[in-house]
């Protein structure tokens, strides 16, 4: 797969997403699995991983959630359901992190991409994080390893395309139309000064960009990002 390995997990404990966040899940109902990718892409690049592996699921999941919900990527690194008619997310179904770890001798970092996807857990009796859903709460019936082979092949795909000459403006293309975050109005935290305006595009390198309110615009590469409620 890709020129790396594949590690699933049947259950975690200590699991790790950004900022060092605890995502812990019970055994053998979420589909739990980390990528190692020699790529051989300059180092800036492999941070798109994570937008290949958040289109690559919505792509899997869009034909089987049910006709209420969508799946969408929260910038940077989230994918949620959101309710079809008011465009509101629903809550967060999976998470994704990349880390560059030391590659071959000659060959430049390689790269760990890791996603948990809530695929039986939390129910709704379970006691769960804060806004985590799941696709069995949703009335949806999969088993975590059918989807991982399909959200692999499709990773796979999104991964070879960008070595295509438009490789790049596809998958902002792809990371676009599957986006939650774009339109709605954001905080970026953890930047020295919080960034507050609306969020406009994501850029070729993955950047959210933000419109502030004079018209300016500020490049977010990674930060927290908060959906704003605007009355």
């Amino acid at each position: 797969m890709l020129d790396g390995l594949v590690l699933q997990a049947g259950h975690q404990t200590a699991g790790r997403g950004r900022l060092d966040r605890r995502w812990d899940a019970p055994p053998g109902v979420n589909l739990l699995f980390s990528v190692l990718l020699h790529l051989g892409w300059p180092a800036e690049r492999l941070s798109l991983t994570t937008s290949c592996l958040a289109v690559s699921l919505v792509e899997v999941l869009d034909p089987l959630v049910g006709s209420s919900q969508v799946p969408a990527i929260k910038w940077p690194n989230d994918v949620v359901l959101v309710d079809r008619k008011t465009g509101r997310p629903a809550g967060k179904l999976a998470g994704i992190l990349a880390e560059l770890v030391g590659g071959r001798s000659g060959s430049g970092p390689a790269v760990v991409v890791g996603m948990g996807v809530n695929v039986g857990w939390p129910g709704p009796c379970d006691e769960a994080p804060p806004g985590a859903v799941s696709l069995a709460g949703f009335g949806l019936t999969i088993d975590p390893a059918d989807l991982l082979v399909h959200v692999l092949e499709t990773f796979e795909g999104r991964i070879s395309d960008m070595d295509g000459p438009d490789g790049l403006a596809r998958l902002r293309e792809a990371h676009l139309a599957s986006s939650a975050t774009v339109g709605r109005t954001v905080r970026a935290e953890g930047l020295g000064e919080d960034v507050v305006g609306t969020a406009v595009d994501v850029g070729l390198d993955g950047a959210l960009v933000v419109e502030m309110a004079d018209g300016s615009t500020v490049e977010v590469l990674a930060a927290d990002v908060v959906h704003l409620q605007v009355d």
